[in-house]
């Protein structure tokens, strides 16, 4: 399972940037390279691997922007930055394809660990996280203004603890799976919640998970406003 120290989003790894130089990270086409490609041809080889404006790192699932990634090198590019998606994120999916060699079997894929929920991060002593940071959830419909923020969140927590999210927030020792995120993602949908962060949602990068195949009734897609 992924630890505490190495659930780094790729959001979290660009704020980081951001902080260190007081610059935003340049955007995504100019940080690849391929002898006599010209910047038109590296954006026209981004939108045949599916990231057709070449901007920001943040627009799709770690797995999909793996996934743009990997493309790009079967194409002969490579990195001026010299970044390596699958040495920092070694337990995304198609990560774990590339190093072992094939597709994951179904039950493979939900047992490896999802970390963009953060109702599931554990939160380590004197890290500056609390509980109250990682509710992910508000009743579909309620405003996201931060003066209903409160509001939001205690009608949300206790849905979550009954869900399956850990009580009190932070205090498992691990992420959860991808299956188990999907199946207290699916209870929290049930009961009329939305995702406060749509990236949040398992069944964007793997609707083949079980708990998304069971969505027939309502489907993700339809509280991705």
């Amino acid at each position: 399972m992924l630890r505490k120290s190495q659930i780094i989003t790729i959001p979290a790894l660009l704020g980081t940037i951001f902080l260190l130089t007081g610059c935003p990270p340049p955007a995504e086409f100019t940080q690849w390279q391929r002898t006599s490609t010209t910047v038109d041809g590296v954006k026209a080889a981004m939108a045949e691997c599916g990231d057709p404006v070449g901007g920001s790192l943040t627009r799709y699932p770690i797995n999909e922007e793996v996934i743009h990634f990997q493309c790009m090198q079967r194409l002969g590019f490579t990195r001026k930055d010299d970044f390596k998606f699958c040495e920092i994120m070694k337990d995304v999916p198609a990560c774990v394809e590339e190093r072992i060699g094939r597709p994951l079997s179904l039950s493979e894929l939900e047992a490896l660990p999802f970390g963009d929920d953060e109702g599931f991060y554990p939160i380590k002593p004197d890290s500056g996280r609390y509980e109250s940071m990682q509710i992910t959830w508000r009743k579909i419909g309620a405003s996201p203004h931060f003066s209903v923020q409160l509001a939001n969140d205690k009608e949300a927590l206790p849905v979550m603890y009954a869900c399956g999210y850990p009580k009190p927030l932070g205090s498992n020792l691990a992420v959860a799976s991808i299956g188990r995120t999907a199946k207290a993602q699916r209870c929290m949908i049930d009961h009329g919640f939305e995702p406060k962060h749509e990236m949040t949602l398992v069944c964007l990068p793997y609707p083949q998970v079980t708990g998304c195949k069971n969505n027939a009734e309502a489907p993700i897609s339809a509280i991705n406003r």
